[in-house]
């Protein structure tokens, strides 16, 4: 659970106890490549910390699939509109490679919170930054052009040496062969 560990502290100061506190919560997971870990209609309990593999958000337009963001190692990841409402999800989450996750669930942050009260302050700053970058994202997609959107695409290596094509060119907004075709450019 060292990478757990790290992670947390980006955004909390956590000595051993408290750690070890902490770690009492969080059970772990696999998931095989291609499964779904929250479906569609399912309600969100839990936050996942990703130690290896990626996950892919996605929701269906018809037969359309359109891809929201992605996920990988050293992650947080949470659905976060259902998490909050308690309504069930609109979106599906998969796995575009095997994963290893570790979770905790809602009520066990309620707990922590209780507990160990610097993770509640650990949950506001990662909802912080999550909410951040959904307002990029929202405003990349209002403001730029596909190109610009792929020119950043390919300075993070993850997206462009691990998520499938078809997949990568839903979350740009753009099909397949206009993705093909940017690729050339380059």
């Amino acid at each position: 659970m060292d990478e757990l560990k790290f992670a947390l502290a980006k955004y909390i100061d956590i000595d051993d106890g408290e750690f070890q506190t902490v770690s009492k919560y969080f059970s772990t997971k696999k998931i095989a490549k291609g499964s779904i870990l929250i479906k569609r209609g399912q309600q969100s309990n839990d936050l996942f910390f990703i130690v290896k593999g990626a996950l892919r958000v996605y929701w269906k337009n018809g037969e359309q699939e359109i891809t929201g963001w992605f996920a990988f190692e050293n992650d947080f990841f949470c659905h976060l509109s259902s998490f909050i409402s308690k309504e069930p999800s609109l979106f599906e989450v998969q796995s575009i490679e095997n994963v290893e996750l570790y979770y905790i669930t809602r009520k066990d942050i309620e707990t922590l919170y209780k507990e160990l009260p610097k993770f509640e302050t650990f949950i506001r700053k990662l909802w912080e930054i999550i909410i951040k970058n959904l307002i990029e994202n929202i405003v990349s997609f209002q403001t730029e052009t596909a190109k610009q959107r792929y020119d950043k695409a390919i300075k993070n290596r993850m997206l462009i040496e691990r998520v499938p094509l078809k997949y990568l060119s839903s979350f740009l907004g753009v099909t397949p062969s206009s993705l093909s075709r940017l690729r050339k450019q380059k």
